[in-house]
Parts: structure tokens; sequence; C-alpha cells
């Protein structure tokens, strides 16, 4: 019985990835619009700084022709965190990327915390632009977002452009792709 579940595991796996990959070449000739709102944006905040330790949260949302909604964070109960970083089980984010094949959600981006303030602190790790290259190697648009304790928040991705709309107040632009929060609610 542990041997047919293994097969069935690894038969979703493989048909999730064909899946991933298919829709990868139809992104390819759309445009890589993500659009987020200040209010999810503080709450992620909320949740990734509650504590002195890092962590990191799986994003999903609404999938429109040529832009990509990013509405919930999925979060990793499993996740080992210390101030100095966070890790999840590749086989608890595989499986959760299934899930959201199967169910015809995607990942549209990957929020974590970075100890420290200001704009300094949200540049990504290696660690993070390994994570990050597995990501868009394996078909996935998902960009990276990193928080710093502060309310800094860097959006990036390793290859590719994207367009990046916040609507809503309370953040200001401080560079390309990085903002800060100014209302804390």
């Amino acid at each position: 019985m542990a041997t047919f579940n293994k097969i069935r595991q690894l038969g979703e796996f493989r048909e999730a990835i064909e899946q991933i990959q298919a829709r990868a070449k139809e992104q390819a000739t759309r445009s890589n619009h993500f659009t987020v709102s200040t209010v999810f944006l503080q709450e992620a905040f909320k949740k990734l700084t509650a504590d002195r330790n890092e962590e990191f949260n799986f994003v999903t949302g609404i999938c429109l022709p040529g832009n990509f909604i990013m509405t919930q964070l999925l979060e990793f109960e499993e996740a080992k965190r210390s101030y100095t970083g966070v890790t999840v089980d590749p086989k608890v984010t595989h499986e959760m990327l299934i899930r959201l094949e199967i169910s015809g959600h995607r990942l549209l981006a990957t929020f974590h915390s970075h100890p420290g303030n200001g704009v300094g602190s949200t540049y990504p790790s290696g660690i993070d632009q390994r994570f990050q290259n597995d990501l868009e190697r394996g078909g996935h648009v998902a960009l990276m977002a990193i928080f710093s304790r502060d309310g800094y928040i860097r959006f990036h991705r390793e290859h590719g452009e994207f367009v990046l709309t916040i609507f809503g107040d309370g953040i200001e632009r401080i560079e390309s792709n990085v903002y800060r929060l100014t209302k804390f609610y």
C-alpha cells in the first residue's frame, strides 16, 4: 500500500509539473503584471513580523489575463524558524504547489521577513536567490517579496521583467520595486 501511495504521489507530481510547464508557455506571451493592495501588504507585514524570527509564506490569488492579483497568504506550520532564517521541508512546499495546481490556483509570490531595519535588510540572500531561481525554472511566475522589521518591502525576480501595481494608501515608493509602509493599522 505504501508503494502504491508513492506511485500515485509521483503521478500527481508529474501531472502538476506538466500543468505548470504548459501554463508557463502560455504566460510567456502575456504580461507579468502583478497587483496587490496596501491592506493585504499590511496584514502580511503583521504576520511576517509578529515575533523576532523570520517567517515565510506562499501567496496565491486571482489570475486574470495579463494580471496576477495577490490576495491570500498560505502559511507553513511546519517551518523551522529562527532569527536568521526559516526553512520549510521541500516535500511540504512541493505538496503545497501540487495542491495549488490541482485546485486551479497558482503560486503568485513568496513573502518572507528578514531581521533588521531599512532598505538594506530587504536584499535577497544567496538562499533566497537560489529558491527564487528554482521556482522560475520550474515555470512559476511568482515574485519574491522581502519585508524588513520597519516596513520596507522589496519585490524581486531573478529573471524577467515584471510590473507591480500597489493600490491603496499608506505606502511610498523608495526605488524601483522597493516600497515602505507608512501607516501601520
